[in-house]
């Protein structure tokens, strides 16, 4: 199982819930960033490649994009202006309830520029992860595709970086 630590989730307000917070029955979504992988940066000059590879217990986030009929390689963010457009909520409702936690197989490599390691320590890679809460369950899909990816420095400022899945 990869060990992964989740950061600060931010809520995504739906257009109906603007201004106020999510009542009961509505789905209300948060997203953060995962790390799969944090790596101590001890040289500079260098272009950085790895490997993440192992299993993950998320739920699947597949069946949320299926709710907005996205493709499963689109990244959150096209998910999420989805999400913010539903106004009934009921189909995402529906497949919220059902699903199950699954061990989600990740193979994975990734490069990192030489150029955008300048100054970097510390850097955390890893995948965005929605929270999502309806009737008091949360329920986290961390979504593994090359669009919802990234990686983080010391600082928790993006660093430009390239995933290719095995």
């Amino acid at each position: 199982m990869i060990d992964v630590t989740n950061g600060r989730f931010n809520v995504i307000l739906s257009n109906s819930q603007v201004g106020r917070l999510a009542a009961g029955d509505t789905v209300t979504a948060f997203h953060g960033f995962s790390t799969f992988q944090k790596l101590t940066i001890q040289s500079q000059g260098f272009d950085l490649e790895g490997r993440i590879q192992g299993r993950l217990r998320s739920h699947d986030f597949k069946s949320l994009w299926q709710v907005y009929n996205l493709p499963s390689s689109t990244g959150y963010k096209v998910w999420a202006l989805s999400f913010k457009k539903d106004t009934s909520q009921s189909v995402l409702k529906e497949v919220f309830r059902r699903e199950q936690l699954i061990d989600v197989n990740i193979d994975i490599t990734f490069r990192v520029k030489a150029a955008a390691l300048r100054g970097v320590s510390t850097l955390r890679i890893g995948f965005e992860t929605l929270r999502l809460e309806l009737d008091g369950t949360t329920k986290d899909f961390t979504v593994v595709n090359p669009d919802s990816g990234g990686a983080k420095d010391q600082d928790g400022d993006d660093v430009p970086i390239d995933f290719e899945p095995i």
